[in-house]
């Protein structure tokens, strides 16, 4: 039982980063979906370990997505300006 959520979680980022990615056209969303269902899945995983499912929730997403904003804002700090760009014009558009 504990360890089919963390499975689940690591599947739905599969899954649901391909479907966003492919669904909006953007491989910036797709990564995003796919990186916060990683937290959820490092998030179901400290829980199982023994982390405050609280705190476990936090430290699973800060792990996982602060991480990679660390790397990219490291070694491609124009990949962040490319992620703003896409977040913030890209909500209102419709197609």
């Amino acid at each position: 039982m504990e360890t089919s959520l963390i499975s689940v979680f690591a599947g739905l980022s599969i899954v649901f980063g391909l479907m966003v990615g492919f669904g909006t056209l953007s491989i910036i969303r797709g990564v995003f979906t796919f990186l916060m269902f990683m937290g959820l899945a490092l998030s179901a995983f400290l829980d199982t370990v023994g982390v405050n499912f609280v705190l476990s929730y936090f430290l699973g997403q800060l792990i996982v997505v602060g991480s990679t904003y660390i790397l990219l804002r490291s070694f491609f700090p124009e990949t962040i300006v490319k992620v703003r760009q896409e977040f913030s014009i890209g909500s209102g558009k419709c197609h």
